[in-house]
Order: C-alpha cells, then sequence, then structure tokens
C-alpha cells in the first residue's frame, strides 16, 4: 500500500493506505463544525478534506502504551496493526458486505493503516462526506408515533436483506444510518458479522441485535422483533 502523509490540524503524521480514489501524497485535514459534532456521539475522531469532500474516520488504539504495555503490543499492534485486524478495514469489508446484500452504503475511498506504532490513532477509513443528510436518529425523534414506526419497519426491511445474505449489524440503531436529500437510507456505520448456521442460534442472534435502548424504547424493540420474525418465518 502506497505511503501518504496525513496532516491533522497541522500535525504530520504518516498512513499506509489502501486507496479506490485519487489523493494526493499529502493530505491536509481539518475539523469543522460538523465533525465536531460526530466526535461527541461517538469514540471515534472525525477529520474532512475538503479538497475532496472525503471525511476520513481516525479511530484510536485501545490501550496506551505507557499504562498497559502488554496489553498495547498484543492487541493494538500485534494483532490490529501486524495482522491486519485494525478497525478500520473491518468496516471496510462490512461495508462490501453490505453493498452486496443490495443495501445503500457509504462509499469507501480508502483504509489504512499507521506507520509508527507509537501514533495512537492507529487506523483510519476514508469516505464520501454526506454533507446534507439527515441523521437516522434525528430523523426518529421528529416523527409522530405512526411515522416512527413506518421509519423502523423501513429499518428492518434493510435488516432482512442483510439477514438473507448471510449477515446481521452488530450496532443496529439509528444513528448508524443517514436520509439524504430524496428520504432513502444511506448506512454509514457498516459493522456486520457472519450468522451462525444454527436456526436456534441464528434466531437468539437476530433477537439479541435488537436493543431498547438503541431503538429508543421497548415497544419499538418489540415492533422490529415481531417485525423481523415475521419477514424472516423465524
Amino acid at each position: 500500500m502506497p505511503l501518504y502523509r496525513v496532516s491533522l490540524n497541522g500535525v504530520a503524521r504518516w498512513y499506509y493506505m489502501r486507496t479506490r480514489f485519487a489523493f494526493t501524497s499529502h493530505l491536509a485535514l481539518s475539523q469543522p463544525g460538523t465533525t465536531r459534532q460526530m466526535e461527541a456521539v461517538g469514540s471515534s475522531r472525525f477529520f474532512l478534506d475538503e479538497a475532496s469532500n472525503t471525511l476520513f474516520k481516525l479511530v484510536a488504539d485501545k490501550y496506551v502504551v505507557q499504562r498497559h504495555p502488554f496489553k498495547w503490543w498484543i492487541r493494538d499492534i500485534l494483532e490490529k496493526r501486524l495482522l491486519g485486524g485494525f478497525d478500520a478495514l473491518k468496516e471496510w469489508r462490512a461495508n462490501t458486505c453490505i453493498r452486496r446484500a443490495g443495501l445503500r452504503a457509504i462509499e469507501c475511498r480508502g483504509v489504512g493503516v499507521a506507520l509508527n506504532p507509537f501514533n495512537p490513532l492507529g487506523s483510519l477509513l476514508a469516505m464520501e462526506h454526506l454533507d446534507r443528510g439527515e441523521s437516522g436518529a434525528d430523523y426518529f425523534r421528529r416523527q409522530e408515533e405512526d411515522a416512527r414506526l413506518a421509519f423502523l419497519q423501513r429499518v428492518c426491511d434493510d435488516a432482512v436483506a442483510l439477514i438473507r445474505h448471510g449477515y446481521y449489524h452488530r450496532d443496529f440503531h439509528y444513528g448508524n444510518l443517514l436520509l439524504d436529500d430524496a428520504g432513502e437510507i444511506v448506512w454509514i456505520d457498516t459493522h456486520v458479522k457472519r450468522l451462525p448456521q444454527d436456526a436456534r442460534l441464528r434466531r437468539q442472534t437476530i433477537v439479541a441485535m435488537l436493543s431498547p435502548t438503541k431503538l429508543q424504547g421497548e415497544r419499538y424493540r418489540a415492533f422490529a422483533e415481531a417485525y423481523l420474525i415475521r419477514q424472516l418465518a423465524l
């Protein structure tokens, strides 16, 4: 993978990056207000390349070398970087899986891993920046009850398509999707995992995917469970 110099608010870092986009070898990223808002509701860092309208999601290492040197070496260096298990690459692959299931997902433009092992932002994912989309969570909150249930049904229809493809979403909630200008669902956070083959475990996994906290209440979780069971004949 080619080496890229990535400047984060003026601080240069180096990443090996695999791309589907014609980036320059020197990227200068900034943090407008929208990226700050994204960071307020998540654990990742977000930066924008305004020249290409590309959003960069940078995932921090789980451990700090000074506090947990052994765990840092095993988890963040060996497993994630040297063995290719870093978060951005998992999300890159999951994005491809979602697209193959027929769902709309954010366009991934590049995935990279830090050259310097002491760089705490160990991996990055470059994706299309949809600046005019509305968060699914914001959309859900401002709707009346009937419209909320109709929207949840649409989200569950996407879940059905993914399940029939053999996968489930590990972080199933409205905040992981956007609505574009036409009101179509676009998945922006694509944590998926293969479903078990055993029918009993398969059903348990699908039901466990539905959280009353993430779906904004038990009545919505129950609605989603009943709908999925009916559509999938579980």
